[in-house]
């Protein structure tokens, strides 16, 4: 199957479902997904796993890089590496339930491939998310985090953890989580 720069959601949905290689569609082009470092999985998986423990116990949700996420207001698609919905997820309900709506928290681990994309045209796109509260990158390269957070004027202002031995805090899901847990295996004290 074919994509054409025109494509609709529907069509990239069905696209994207039989692909060997998973894409992001942001303006009605195909953006495809690299492959991660170990690295980027070890950050990844740290995540994941910490912020699903620490928040197991909760109603809310959260989800690895492969659930898809849409924005309704733009019609884009994304593959974030971690995300959390508050509560019950609100999913696309098309028969397969495998893309997400409602996000609280993003967190994008940051390639060298894809760092300038993931803070510009995938920032800009996921934004307009109503429900997103957090927009989280994490350097792979270096010890760096930086939170974006949404305020209650609906702007958005910045926050950065480059200190292994602190903690950084997650507002939009209540958690401090340790720099040196995030980046377990990656980077000692």
């Amino acid at each position: 199957m074919v994509l054409t720069k025109t494509a609709s959601h529907l069509e990239y949905l069905a696209f994207e479902r039989v692909s060997e290689t998973r894409h992001e569609f942001i303006n009605q082009t195909l953006i495809p997904m690299a492959g991660a470092s170990r690295f980027h999985n070890f950050i990844t998986l740290n995540l994941a796993a910490l912020i699903w423990q620490l928040m197991r116990n909760t109603d809310n949700e959260t989800y690895q890089s492969d659930m898809r996420l849409l924005n309704p207001s733009t019609g884009s698609y994304f593959y974030p590496d971690v995300m959390v919905s508050d509560g019950k997820g609100e999913l696309v309900e098309d028969g397969y339930f495998d893309t997400l709506t409602n996000p609280i928290l993003i967190v994008e681990v940051l390639s060298p491939s894809t760092a300038v994309y993931d803070k510009t045209d995938k920032f800009i796109a996921c934004r307009g998310i109503k429900s997103l509260k957090e927009y989280i990158l994490v350097s792979s390269d270096k010890v760096m985090v930086e939170i974006y957070r949404r305020n209650s004027d609906d702007n958005w202002y910045s926050v950065v953890e480059t200190n292994l031995t602190n903690n950084v805090n997650f507002e939009s899901i209540n958690l401090d989580l340790p720099l040196k847990e995030i980046y377990a295996r990656v980077f000692k004290n």
